[in-house]
């Protein structure tokens, strides 16, 4: 938006793509915005189909959304879904007519201290071994803190809990889960370190929540969700 001075000429109304307009006996001009109504327009259908992909997305990682982000989207009024599409907007991408996620810079969770620092990720087969250094510094860090790893795979719609570990283990091992038949999986390994005292509590559902109405006050303690790799099985 632009302010108009002093000028013989004091336009009102469009030009081209740019408005002029009165305002408190001033003369502004913007853009004109661009408002789509067509719901069969280009622009539209890539908007819905951002949203529809970011709705699966969230969904698929509910568990690990309602671990990492409760404390903070309630905070802010809003639900975990919510939260994550709005922290992960540029991660989804319309390209001829298909969204293309980035899940290597997915947030699925929003601590404020700490990090899991993955220092190396081997595996064969569906054997998988993660190291990870602390998440906090040593002279505030809990000797307890537990590590959780998640593995997903959107093809097949798993999100799994593969391993908790406490953070003084300094590694981790497991095996992903092989869905049946043949093919190639392909999973993405996401970490996130908690507290131990809020690491035992149960995630609670959606039913669960709508029963249980002291759940906002959960007060989990955890740090930034860290992409750890992605893995790749073929049975």
């Amino acid at each position: 938006m632009a302010k108009i001075g002093s000028s013989l000429i004091h336009p009102t109304g469009a030009i081209g793509d740019m408005v002029f307009y009165k305002r408190f006996g001033r003369t502004y001009c913007k853009r004109r915005t661009n408002v789509f109504n067509d719901r069969r327009s280009e622009e539209q259908l890539q908007q819905r189909a951002r949203f529809k992909a970011m709705r699966r997305t969230a969904s698929l990682m509910g568990t690990m959304l309602q671990r990492g982000l409760t404390k903070y989207a309630h905070e802010h009024g809003m639900t975990e879904e919510n939260m994550f599409m709005r922290m992960n907007n540029d991660c989804f991408k319309c390209e001829g007519g298909r969204v293309k996620i980035d899940y290597t810079g997915l947030k699925v969770a929003y601590g404020q201290v700490g990090e899991v620092k993955v220092s190396g990720v081997r595996h064969e087969g569906n054997r998988v071994k993660v190291r990870f250094g602390m998440w906090q510094p040593e002279e505030v860090a809990s000797k307890t803190d537990v590590v959780h790893i998640y593995a997903v795979e959107p093809k097949e719609g798993l999100c799994e809990l593969v391993a908790s570990v406490e953070r003084r283990a300094g590694a981790v091992e497991f095996e992903l889960p092989v869905p049946e038949g043949k093919g190639r999986w392909t999973y993405y390994l996401y970490a996130m370190a908690e507290a131990a005292s809020t690491a035992g509590r149960p995630t609670l559902s959606a039913d669960e929540k709508r029963a249980d109405k002291g759940h906002r006050n959960i007060n989990r303690r955890v740090s930034r969700s860290e992409f750890v790799g992605r893995v790749s099985v073929v049975v």
